[in-house]
């Protein structure tokens, strides 16, 4: 096949119209195009009101040397390839003298994976997939009742520390975005195999191609639920609202896939003697703004049919302070909403959640702030990050009494304003009041000039972006599970101890989103799989 990238098209034209410019490119007639595949569109903005889809496809010719042609044309656009298939690996027909079949029926010999967010789930695909029925334990509850806690923790306050934005089925990203996109190289097809698995489910078929794919909270909670369904009709199970609690010699195959939020699993784990290392990580706060000023930063003055087909914009923004520290944007969530996403009693953090339509008329992100294991002393401590993540929580929690606080941007920069801020938060529960104290972390002096430096960055972000610093933007607190501040050591073949024990996923320090995290599920259920074979 013959890969071609760059074709710039109007927003309106559809797949003939991109055949048509594909054979031009090639100095072909379209009627030559056999087998056609749209592999990735992306927005050119950069001449904005004029804006243009880039696409980058497969082809198939009929009646030409592809090979000779693309020598003849020599451009860097224009390769011969074809898309990668992903191969699952194939149990061994016999396991230590026993059909494979008949091994994996014996309770003992099937693989424990514990937590089912996007690690757990897709190496749980994979396992029951290849005959192992796994048995995966989920503190949280199953997602059809898992969403009424989380609707009574956004709109009474009511928190169930088992069951939460969090925990649950679908791990932490279903009460999310549901952002698809990652920086993961992918050379196996897993990242492809994951979005089909999606579409499969439910998913628009958009997400296949689009350069930002996004299905949003409420497709997600059916296509987990569909996921676990076929789990379970392949003999895998799955036991909710259980906690595994590790042991010193684990009997089985065991992944754990328990996400960045499972903090009394850490702890449970490093008094076992699992090789854990502190990381650097990140946290800050999350901003609002409206979609339609962010629509029009970024694409300048459209039409409501062009707004419709683009859908809410996004964006991706960092600044480096004068004092040496990195501010960035995280988890943009257009046409969404701030939300609660706590999952401890007497600590708050927020996240942004949007809805597949992504149409609140609001703009959130994260604007968060590195952190160095060196200024938390992660260097004496793995858990050390976990200490300071509660800290800040614990600040925010007491703040507004465990509401969100928030405030406007003009009062953190002292600049005099006595006009009330909105709360846009889902159900408004949230409250405004003083903030600056979230920014002044006593116990840990090399984090100073916080304050100081999210102002510098966020002015420096209206140059970007014109309102973005605006008075009313609103500023919320606190947002802390970014990711892990953590790594569980593992090997080449993802295990760990030396033994067919598997650290997957966020919390193991292993991805930052629920596709990485869920190619990282394939990964060491790929190895568990493969550990058969040399076994004999």
């Amino acid at each position: 096949m013959i890969r071609i990238s760059q074709i710039k098209m109007g927003l309106f034209d559809g797949e003939e119209e991109i055949k048509k410019a594909a054979a031009k490119l090639l100095h072909l007639d379209s009627s030559v195009i056999s087998d056609f595949l749209i592999e990735r569109r992306s927005i050119d903005a950069r001449k904005k009101p004029k804006l243009y889809f880039v696409y980058s496809v497969y082809l198939s010719l009929k009646g030409v040397n592809e090979e000779k042609l693309v020598k003849k044309l020599r451009s860097k656009d224009i390769v011969l390839t074809a898309p990668v298939r992903y191969k699952a690996p194939e149990l061994p027909l016999e396991i230590e003298g026993i059909a494979r079949k008949e091994y994996f029926q014996k309770e003992e010999n099937r693989p424990v994976i514990v937590g089912f967010g996007p690690a757990g789930m897709f190496s749980g695909l994979l396992l029951a997939r290849a005959g192992l029925r796994p048995i995966i334990y989920e503190r949280g509850q199953a997602v059809e009742k898992r969403q009424e806690a989380v609707t009574r923790l956004w709109t009474e306050g009511k928190l169930d520390p088992n069951s939460n934005p969090q925990f649950g089925e679908g791990g932490a990203g279903t009460f999310s975005d549901g952002k698809l996109n990652t920086l993961v190289k992918d050379s196996c097809g897993r990242s492809r195999f994951v979005l089909e698995t999606f579409v499969h489910y439910g998913a628009k078929e958009e997400i296949l191609y689009d350069a930002k794919p996004h299905v949003g909270t409420d497709a997600l909670i059916s296509i987990v639920a569909s996921l676990r369904k076929e789990i379970e009709s392949l003999g895998g199970e799955v036991r909710f609202e259980s906690q595994y609690h590790f042991e010193k010699h684990e009997k089985r195959p065991l992944i754990i896939a328990i996400g960045h939020s499972a903090r009394d699993s850490f702890r449970e784990l490093y008094a076992l003697g699992y090789p854990m290392v502190a990381k650097d990580f990140a946290m800050g706060f999350r901003v609002q703004h409206e979609q339609k000023d962010i629509d029009f930063a970024l694409y300048g003055e459209i039409d409501e049919k062009t707004r419709a087909l683009l859908g809410a914009s996004s964006y991706k923004i960092s600044h480096h302070t004068k004092h040496n520290r990195a501010f960035y944007s995280f988890c943009m969530c257009p046409g969404g909403y701030v939300v609660n996403s706590s999952s401890e009693e007497g600590g708050l953090c927020v996240n942004g959640m949007s809805y597949s339509g992504r149409d609140s008329g609001k703009a959130n992100s994260a604007i968060i702030f590195s952190v160095s294991k060196e200024e938390y002393g992660g260097e004496e401590d793995p858990l050390a990050g976990i200490s300071l993540q509660r800290d800040f929580e614990k600040k925010a929690f007491s703040l507004a009494g465990g509401k969100v606080p928030y405030s406007r941007y003009d009062k953190i920069k002292n600049v005099a304003s006595e006009e009330k801020a909105q709360d846009l938060m889902l159900k408004g529960q949230g409250e405004e009041c003083d903030i600056s104290s979230l920014f002044r972390l006593e116990n840990y002096p090399k984090l100073s000039h916080l304050e100081e430096d999210f102002v510098e960055s966020m002015e420096a972000f209206e140059k970007k972006i014109k309102g973005f610093s605006k008075g009313n933007t609103l500023v919320y607190g606190v947002e802390s599970r970014t990711s892990s501040p953590l790594r569980i050591l593992r090997g080449e073949d993802y295990s760990t101890l030396g033994r067919r024990i598997y650290p997957a996923g966020e919390g193991a320090g292993y991805a930052g989103g629920i596709m990485s995290a869920a190619m990282d599920g394939l990964k060491v259920a790929e190895s568990l799989i493969l550990s058969y074979d040399k076994q004999g």
